[in-house]
């Protein structure tokens, strides 16, 4: 049996779930269900291809979060072209960037977007055509009024290992690379995460996460898809709106990354709201500290999973069972059809309880990077693919993560990893954000620096938060410096930006 490219895998959920709810615009009240999804993503990729587009043609989206990014999304995939999401949160030099990058030959936007689609159309030569929005249309019905839509072509159809994605990477360390993403890694990704969440057709998920990011797309969409369950999208986060959706909605389960539960769990402390449906978040992205864990699950009386993926992984490597033993501060167990190993400099595997580089194997894996040979041949060996997290497994199998290896601290020869630092430092109470990183010192090479946000309303001393770490950690690891700032730096996902604090 041939795996299923994305049109194929749609098709077996419309036989399942044909009249379920699929998604739900939260601003707009805009719905489709499962079958109407189908139907509208199939109208949009016939039209595409009346506009020209070929199999394996990239075409790039620059809009906010909605419905009609997600059915944008699709009806690419289904005309065999690949997609090509962009940050709307970029400026215009680095929406050129991508263009150029991808060598995009379409580009799908809103009239939000003129001034930068204004300053980009001259330096991205790839660029034939352009599908402006206007506000208050439907995307299907702006394709639909393009010229040459009425002749409306057969859309392609891919196979399992052809392109369906590029994502690129926040850049955090360095400029944007294009991460593949086959119709192979969607669809087993989405059953993948779908099992190992325990999700159900009665769930309903949260999309707030930006859908330029594998994060929002992978879990609380793709997951959803493949149980038959529900997501409302969210134009952004906010934490007044995400609990009036869980009011209005039953949200049952809630992705997001650290910083999101932070910001729910104090406003939740100003002004508790009704929760009741809700039975599950799901935390991914950056590392959950264990006092927030288990604060999430005692306000908010529902469970928490922490996660571990990345957009080489589509999404999802490790995960704590839903069903079985979730153990606080671990990211969980290698997921059913990923291979996980932990290994050192040569490659080698490490013991039990050492720290050795997180690398994995599975059909969720990325074929490697767009345009980059020598950046997939030093990524990926022999299929497993190198991530630069650093992590440890207990005797029962559990991964615990201990930092990025380009944040590894050596201080007067010792090994310092930042999250054990920054684990305590989450335990004062009066600590709201924390990140350390290693700063140059003349005699030791490098020492920790902590930087800190304080709770609302609280404030923070360098003394009295060094006598708190000396209670827990080794001298030698306790931070040599403090800045204190309202808030840290994050990009769009809400990951804490270590690089802009260096």
């Amino acid at each position: 049996m041939e795996w299923p490219n994305v049109t194929q895998y749609l098709k077996t959920k419309v036989l399942q779930f044909g009249e379920h709810r699929l998604i739900m615009d939260y601003g707009t009240g805009a719905s489709y269900t499962y079958r109407e999804f189908d139907a509208a993503t199939g109208r949009m990729a016939s039209d595409l291809c009346g506009l020209g587009v070929k199999r394996g043609d990239r075409i790039a989206f620059l809009h906010p979060n909605h419905s009609d990014l997600l059915l944008g999304y699709f009806a690419a995939v289904k005309a065999g072209a690949v997609a090509v999401p962009v940050n709307p949160m970029y400026t215009a030099r680095e929406i050129t960037h991508i263009l150029n990058d991808s060598m995009a030959g379409m580009l799908i936007s809103t009239d939000h977007f003129c001034r930068e689609i204004e300053a980009v159309k001259q330096e991205a030569p790839s660029i034939s055509n352009i599908i402006m929005k206007k506000e208050g249309q439907r995307l299907e019905e702006a394709l639909a009024a393009m010229p040459g839509t009425g002749a409306s072509g057969n859309p392609a159809q891919p196979g399992a290992d052809d392109l369906a994605m590029i994502f690129y990477t926040s850049g955090t360390t360095g400029s944007p690379k294009g991460v593949m993403i086959s119709h192979r890694n969607v669809t087993f990704g989405a059953g993948n995460m779908a099992q190992n969440y325990g999700l159900t057709p009665s769930d309903v998920a949260v999309v707030c996460l930006p859908l330029n990011h594998i994060f929002a797309n992978a879990s609380p969409f793709w997951g959803t898809l493949a149980s038959g369950g529900s997501a409302v999208v969210m134009e952004r986060f906010q934490s007044e709106p995400v609990f009036d959706a869980i009011s209005k909605y039953g949200v049952t389960w809630f992705a997001g990354v650290p910083t999101m539960f932070n910001y729910l769990i104090s406003s939740f402390d100003d002004n508790p709201r009704n929760v009741a449906s809700l039975r599950m978040g799901l935390s991914g992205a950056a590392s959950l500290s264990v006092e927030h864990l288990k604060a999430f699950e005692s306000k908010f009386e529902a469970g928490m999973l922490e996660v571990y993926g990345l957009t080489e992984s589509t999404g999802l490597v490790t995960a704590n069972p839903v069903y079985g033993v979730r153990k606080p501060g671990s990211i969980g167990l290698c997921v059913s059809g990923v291979s996980v190993r932990l290994v050192d400099s040569k490659g080698h595997d490490v013991k039990k309880g050492e720290v050795g580089e997180l690398i994995f194997k599975g059909p969720n894996g990325t074929s490697g990077y767009w345009k980059l040979p020598d950046e997939t041949e030093k990524k990926i060996r022999d299929g497993w693919i190198s991530t630069g997290d650093l992590a440890r497994q207990d005797e029962e199998g559990y991964f615990y993560m201990t930092g990025r290896m380009s944040e590894l601290i050596i201080s007067g020869g010792y090994n310092v990893f930042p999250r054990e630092i920054e684990e305590v430092l989450h335990r004062h109470p009066d600590v709201g954000e924390v990140a350390v990183i290693g700063t140059p010192d003349p005699s030791l090479g490098e020492v920790p620096k902590a930087f800190v946000a304080p709770r609302p309303g609280k404030r923070l001393e360098r003394e009295a938060l060094e006598k708190f770490c000396l209670l827990s950690l080794a001298k030698y690891k306790v931070p040599k410096n403090f800045e204190f700032m309202e808030e840290l730096p994050k990009n769009t996902t809400g990951k804490i930006l270590k690089k802009e604090l260096a």
